[in-house]
């Protein structure tokens, strides 16, 4: 390792998994230069997936992608405050998704020259948890370049 500043690309998604990841991310890189990547999907997509919501939006759907575009800026900006907290210097980021969250990633951490991808795992249940360990797995099989995947900390059964 040498002296220079390491550019790190965090996922992000206000889980407590990602929060965990982001307070991990500050004590491993405490020079390092933070990107805080959010991906959003658009409405058009999800409709797309479950065609009997598409009468209900009707011409809706422009304000409900600009809503959750807010929504991921706003989650991309409270996990680089938490970098900032720790000392790094962070920068919110987002990407909006076109085929995988795995492919969103890479460009985005291509387009920053990124060092190394970090992602929490085990999200919190169900849908959320098979995405979460999607996203690692996927990001590890593919990456060029590191990917390091903080596990959440089990609780201490005996407490």
């Amino acid at each position: 390792m040498t002296d220079e500043s390491r550019t790190v690309l965090l996922c992000f998604d206000g889980s407590p998994q990602s929060e965990h990841a982001a307070k991990v991310t500050g004590l491993l890189f405490p020079d390092a230069t933070a990107h805080v990547l959010n991906v959003w999907e658009p409405v058009e997509r999800i409709i797309a997936r479950y065609a009997v919501l598409a009468p209900f939006m009707g011409e809706e759907l422009g304000e409900a992608d600009t809503s959750v575009e807010e929504e991921a800026t706003r989650l991309a900006t409270s996990g680089a405050e938490l970098l900032t907290a720790a000392g790094l210097s962070a920068t919110p980021q987002i990407a909006r998704l076109e085929s995988t969250v795995w492919e969103a990633v890479l460009t985005v951490a291509d387009s920053l020259g990124a060092d190394v991808i970090i992602t929490g795992t085990r999200s919190l249940h169900g849908l959320r948890e098979v995405i979460a360990n999607t996203l690692s797995h996927a990001l590890i099989q593919h990456s060029p370049r590191p990917v390091l995947a903080i596990p959440t900390p089990v609780p201490d059964a005996s407490a």
